[in-house]
């Protein structure tokens, strides 16, 4: 479409309020607009896990709660528990005794009044009881849980973190190794996205990462297979934990790359399509011209151009649609 001049005196102007804004240069130029959704990062997310079965007696914690390092998450009342420091009790006390045993034979075998072997047969049977004790007391600091004597136990925030979810109420049954609570660690958060096939290869890690709030962050990996149903693969950024979203939030993400010295940035709402080309309406002298112009690249917010339109050139940025009906008048 050539460039054509409408003729609108600022009087017109005031009275259509169409607004201007300078056009400006361009640092970076728009990729790809994205629906994505927020997710925790990767290992940021940990479960705390009940080490013995029970029944819940109390829940310390609720979901949104910060809870620092050694925080007491959760008691639980726990037989296994009880049946286990039994076990390592009196296996400590047979330890006990086979290492007096063990001690007696071997002076008595450096005296050559007992036989070697005797005494090497009771040094095996207290390293034997020595292992059983070593697994009693790994089950019973599994989780660094704090023990009660009454035979419950308090699970333990393993680091600082945000509480997800508490998965079981005062009162319930819970079983050995079953996650009681879970929680966020990081205040990073990622984005996940599904790019189409036409842009695998032109995004990399790196690339500028923008939400429609208008926060930032940058793209941490993209896959290069394909999935056969969607036909798309897999973008991972990484945003602030400041950004106000939470992980499960669907959001609008928009993809960045260095622009061409020659690009400007204008609002989004500048751009119009005349005659199945991209315009925008300069600021004359007259009144307005319509600059047909490349578009590189949009988001909600802006547009990266080329072709025409230089930096500190003004622009029409609302009032278009009357703009347009003048064209089609003259």
């Amino acid at each position: 479409m050539q460039s054509a001049e409408i003729a609108v005196s600022q009087a017109q102007i005031d009275r259509l309020e169409i607004h201007l804004e300078e056009a400006r240069p361009a640092t970076q130029e728009a990729v790809a607009l994205l629906p994505a959704t927020i997710i925790p990062p990767m290992n940021s997310r940990i479960a705390v896990p009940a080490p013995f079965a029970g029944t819940v007696v109390s829940v310390h914690v609720l979901p949104g709660q910060s809870v620092e390092q050694g925080r007491t998450l959760m008691t639980i009342a726990s037989r296994e528990l009880v049946e286990t420091l039994s076990q390592l009790r009196q296996a400590e006390a047979n330890l006990a005794v086979a290492s007096a045993v063990a001690e007696r034979y071997r002076g008595l075998a450096e005296k050559n009044i007992a036989s070697p072997t005797r005494a090497a047969e009771t040094e095996a049977q207290r390293a034997g009881l020595e292992a059983v004790v070593d697994e009693h007391r790994r089950l019973v600091s599994l989780g660094k849980i704090k023990t009660d004597p009454d035979g419950s136990y308090a699970l333990i925030a393993p680091r600082a973190g945000r509480i997800v979810e508490a998965n079981v109420a005062p009162g319930a049954s819970i079983g050995a190794m079953q996650a009681a609570v879970v929680f966020d660690t990081s205040d990073e958060l990622w984005v996940e996205a599904q790019l189409p096939a036409s842009l695998v290869g032109k995004v990399h890690p790196g690339d500028s990462i923008t939400l429609e709030d208008g926060t930032k962050g940058k793209v941490l990996s993209v896959g290069h297979t394909l999935d056969p149903k969607t036909r798309s693969s897999t973008l991972t950024g990484t945003i602030p934990g400041s950004a106000g979203v939470v992980p499960g939030q669907m959001v609008t993400l928009s993809i960045h790359r260095q622009a061409a010295i020659s690009s400007v940035e204008v609002p989004a709402q500048a751009v119009v399509w005349l005659g199945a080309a991209p315009s925008v309406f300069v600021r004359t002298e007259m009144g307005f011209a319509v600059q047909p112009v490349v578009l590189k690249g949009k988001t909600l917010r802006a547009a990266t151009i080329g072709g025409g339109l230089t930096a500190g050139q003004k622009i029409a940025v609302s009032g278009l649609a009357q703009l347009e009906n003048m064209i089609g008048a003259e």
